[in-house]
């Protein structure tokens, strides 16, 4: 099957976008209240009809789309929104402002910058169309919005990228993660890094911070699935970024290779060391995790440049 759809929580599905036909890797979340629909990440313009085809399989009408809600404008996250929206005509995107240029024309930046940071993995994402100015909605300080009797508090989180956002759903005290907290697999229960270059490490710990003063119970994680102990999970990923700095800053004043330093690493964090066991059909995620060591390796060397 091209996607697999399952109805987590009542009036919330997750979606496995199945992206180039891997599992486990990108999901997209589908809540309704009332005959009111919004999607929390839409993902990349190669699996822009799984979202279109998953809506129709549990009957939801494309005139009942009121939001897409991408965390951020990265390729995997907001990809297929301007393809969408030509389904979904009564449907707004919201997206942070500096993020607003890039959805109305990707092809100025981020599709040229996508091309040259993710090589062929952007080919498999596929090229996003515009999307119209009109279509957008710019988020604001405090910013809030309604779905039938839900209501989503948008919660502006930079690090993975200065104009992410997370949206905290209430009532249940769902924090839909984006890239804030890094990826979490439930099989394993491991969460893993998502800190691509440039990575912005004390903006990231700030943001984290943040949401677990939310007091969130569930963590819904865009690179995948669903936790039930939402603070936990933050908690231990605010830890895990930590010794991720101290891991890289200490190999590379030893001179380790670059490529041994993701064992180094391992010792240190039993979630890498799960997950590296593990990975063999998650290429996805393990593509992930070297990007993500790229981003420290990066941060570390522009640190030391400057002492």
């Amino acid at each position: 099957m091209r996607y697999s759809l399952r109805e987590e929580l009542p009036g919330l599905w997750f979606l496995d976008l199945k992206v180039g036909g891997e599992e486990q890797y990108i999901g997209s979340y589908i809540i309704a209240s009332g005959n009111e629909v919004a999607l929390v990440e839409v993902g990349p313009s190669s699996t822009a009809l799984n979202v279109i085809h998953a809506l129709d399989e549990i009957g939801f009408h494309p005139t009942d789309v009121k939001y897409l809600l991408p965390t951020h404008v990265h390729l995997d996250h907001a990809g297929a929104s301007g393809t969408l929206l030509k389904h979904f005509p009564n449907a707004s995107v919201i997206a942070h402002k500096r993020g607003v240029v890039h959805l109305a024309d990707p092809e100025a930046t981020l599709w040229k910058a996508s091309k040259a940071v993710l090589g062929f993995v952007a080919d498999i994402y596929g090229k996003p169309e515009p999307v119209p100015n009109e279509k957008i909605i710019p988020v604001e300080d405090k910013m809030s919005l309604t779905l039938g009797k839900l209501t989503f508090e948008i919660i502006p989180t930079p690090g993975h990228a200065s104009h992410h956002v997370c949206f905290f759903l209430n009532p249940g005290k769902v924090v839909f993660t984006g890239d804030a907290v890094g990826a979490y697999l439930p099989s394993l229960d491991i969460t893993l890094p998502q800190t691509p270059p440039p990575f912005r490490l004390e903006a990231t710990l700030k943001s984290i911070e943040t949401l677990i003063s939310l007091e969130p119970r569930i963590g819904a994680y865009t690179h995948f699935g669903i936790s039930p102990e939402a603070k936990r999970n933050f908690k231990n990923h605010y830890n895990q970024l930590l010794i991720w700095y101290e891991c890289v800053t200490e190999a590379l004043n030893k001179g380790i290779p670059k490529d041994s330093i993701l064992n180094v690493i391992s010792e240190r964090d039993s979630d890498l060391k799960r997950f590296l066991t593990n990975s063999k059909k998650l290429t996805g995620l393990k593509r992930g995790v070297e990007v993500s060591l790229k981003g420290f390796i990066e941060l570390a060397m522009t640190e030391k440049m400057r002492t």
